[in-house]
């Protein structure tokens, strides 16, 4: 997440969608001002972690302050409501999966509680207890405002250079976004039932309508 009140914009971060590379792109731009602006980032940049978040008079963001909503931080007097923001979509499929082997990666050699896709997305759906399960079933949609402008993973890089040149800003050269050598998307969606895989598409179609027009500028 980054709210840069610098230059008068928010980058929000869905779970799964790319969105680290997005605040990379952002951090290394010279738009954010490291020292003034509310930014988080986690993972191997721990050391940047919260490092603006003292600058917002101590201000506690009550969700996972690397995901956290548009609306919250318009609640919590942090943005306005028509402040410009920026935000990864993607195919709710392709999310869904390597959010599935991501979880199942993380938890190698040990007992896994999502046997199969059909098991993970019923945990999902029911919003049951698990690695990152609220963050993972909410629709990215619900992540950011009806005014955001919305870069597809696939072309992240071509959106946001165009994005952040345009406001006078830098762009060094592709980020590639960390990918998952175990996410398979076919096996994924073979072991899909078809009423699951219907009720994904059925569950997130304002998602997949949002990632479709972002999609279809560069392609």
């Amino acid at each position: 997440m980054i709210v840069s009140y610098s230059n008068n914009f928010v980058v929000v971060r869905p779970a799964k969608t790319g969105s680290t590379s997005l605040v990379l792109y952002f951090l290394n731009s010279g738009l954010v001002e490291l020292k003034e602006d509310l930014y988080t980032v986690e993972g191997d940049l721990a050391h940047l972690h919260s490092a603006g978040m003292e600058n917002a008079s101590g201000i506690f963001l009550p969700e996972n302050p690397y995901h956290v909503k548009f609306s919250t931080l318009v609640e919590k007097n942090l943005v306005q409501e028509q402040t410009p923001c920026v935000s990864t979509i993607r195919n709710p499929l392709n999310r869904l999966s390597s959010a599935y082997y991501h979880i199942k990666t993380t938890n190698a050699g040990k007992p896994y509680q999502y046997a199969n896709p059909n098991i993970f997305w019923d945990a999902l759906k029911n919003k049951e207890n698990g690695f990152g399960i609220g963050e993972i079933s909410r629709p990215q949609a619900d992540y950011f405002p009806e005014h955001a402008e919305l870069f597809n993973t696939e072309n992240l890089h071509e959106h946001v250079s165009k994005y952040i040149l345009e406001r006078g800003g830098k762009v060094d050269g592709r980020i590639e976004m960390r990918k998952n050598p175990d996410n398979k998307l076919d096996v994924f969606l073979a072991e899909l039932t078809p009423d699951r895989k219907q009720d994904i598409l059925d569950t997130y179609a304002k998602d997949f309508e949002l990632w479709e027009k972002a999609y279809a500028v560069y392609n």
